[in-house]
Formats: C-alpha cells, sequence, structure tokens
C-alpha cells in the first residue's frame, strides 16, 4: 500500500505541476514525456494495489491510465475542448487516486486529513522531480526560456513549506511527540532532516543557480534535492502509517 502510495502521488505531481512549465516553452515531446512516466507510475502503482487485494484503488489507477492514453492521443490539440477536457478529467482523476489511496494506506481519523496529507506528498514530489527532470530538458531544447525552471524552483520552496506546516499540525493535533519522536526517534528526525530541512537547506543554492542561467548546476543540487525528498517521504509514509496522521 506504502508502495502504491509513492507511485501515485510521483505521478499526479509529475503531471499536475505540468501547467507551470507550459507546452509552448518545453514543447509537446515534454509533455509527452511526462505523461507516460506518470502512466507507467500508476501500471507499478496497480500491479501494487492488485497485490495488497484493493480492487477499488486498482480500478481508480486503471482509470488514470486509460485517461492518459486519450490525453495522449489529443495532445496535439492543445487548445481545442477534445484535449483539455480529458486534460481537466486526468488531474482531477489523479487527486482522487492518490486521496483514496493515502486513506487506504493511512488510515487518518478523518478525509481532511487524508486530503491535506495527499495533496502535501503530491506537491512537494511533483514539484521537486519535475524541476529536476526540466533540467536536463535543456540539454535537448537549446535557448529554452529560464522562466519555466524558475518558475519550479519557487514551487519546490512553497510546496515543501506547506508539507512542513502539514506535518506539525498533525504532529501536535495528535499528540505524537512521545509515540514518534521518541519511541521512533531516529526514524523521524531522519524523516524531519532528509525530507523537511534538506529542500529548504538547498533552495537557496538551486535559486542561485538558477538566477545566474546555470542549468546544469541547477538540475545537479536538484538531484540531490530529489534523493532528500524521496528518503523523506517514504519515511514520513512509513511513520504516517502507524501513526494514523500525516508525516
Amino acid at each position: 500500500m506504502l508502495l502504491a502510495l509513492f507511485l501515485l502521488d510521483l505521478a499526479a505531481g509529475l503531471v499536475l505541476f505540468l501547467p507551470l512549465v507550459g507546452r509552448r516553452n518545453a514543447g509537446p515531446k515534454f509533455y509527452r514525456m511526462t505523461l507516460m512516466i506518470g502512466a507507467a507510475l500508476a501500471l507499478f502503482a496497480i500491479a501494487a494495489h492488485w497485490n495488497a487485494h484493493r480492487r477499488d484503488l486498482v480500478m481508480l489507477d486503471g482509470a488514470i491510465v486509460v485517461i492518459s492514453a486519450v490525453v495522449l492521443l489529443t495532445l496535439r490539440y492543445p487548445k481545442r475542448l477534445v484535449f483539455r477536457i480529458p486534460a481537466a478529467v486526468l488531474g482531477a482523476a489523479y487527486v482522487v487516486a492518490s486521496v483514496g489511496a493515502y486513506d487506504a494506506a493511512v488510515h487518518p481519523p478523518g478525509i481532511a486529513w487524508s486530503v491535506a496529507g495527499a495533496l502535501a506528498s503530491i506537491a512537494v514530489l511533483g514539484s521537486i522531480y519535475l524541476a529536476m527532470t526540466l533540467g536536463h530538458w535543456y540539454l535537448v531544447v537549446r535557448g529554452m526560456s529560464i522562466d519555466p525552471l524558475r518558475r519550479l524552483t519557487i514551487a519546490t520552496l512553497i510546496t515543501t513549506l506547506v508539507k512542513v506546516a502539514v506535518v506539525i499540525a498533525a504532529f501536535f493535533a495528535g499528540g505524537l511527540w512521545r509515540e514518534i519522536a521518541l519511541r521512533q526517534g531516529i526514524f523521524f528526525w531522519m524523516r524531519a532532516g532528509w525530507g523537511l530541512v534538506g529542500p529548504l537547506a538547498l533552495f537557496p543554492m538551486v535559486w542561485g543557480t538558477v538566477r545566474i542561467r546555470s542549468t546544469m548546476a541547477a538540475t545537479g543540487i536538484l538531484y540531490v534535492d530529489v534523493v532528500a525528498v524521496t528518503i523523506g517521504e517514504v519515511l514520513g509514509a512509513w511513520l504516517a502509517s502507524m501513526a494514523h496522521l500525516p508525516l
């Protein structure tokens, strides 16, 4: 369940943050690649949910794959409703599937916690992973505007702060100090250090390289960012499944 949750959150984040890149800037190939990566991650989530005997979640994941195929087929018509409607439905399907997977894996006391936890994970994973992927794309599309990477870099800061706020709210609302910070201390502080403090500490370096248009240097730092947030989100999901609150 936790594997499927991570895969869905990552896939949803990659697709939902695509508008910050802009099809005109990166070109249709970048959109096609990102949509295909998202669909592939959803396929792996299907396998994980099937193994967990959650047929209801398998259906949600399958819908994502089908709608992704429709969006890919209509990608050549970006200004027409034949593309915009399936694209909007795909975004909604990702959110619904991610919230459902979060609720099934974490079992929080209310649906509001599932929504907050899922959206926060989607945001931090999607912004950082997509920023790193876009950094590589500058090697493919020479002369591309720096604005998309600048927007995504700012998004990584905002989403990390939102994630920190959700974790703090859950931590104090659930009275988790003794249960998590003490009994699971090493894992919680690794989660906080890698997944929360790490991206915040790396942001000034990424922003500095983006300001001077050094996309290769920014991509290298974003690699470290990806490793940090991956470790943090994996540990956070595991701790959340024990505490039944977003961590």
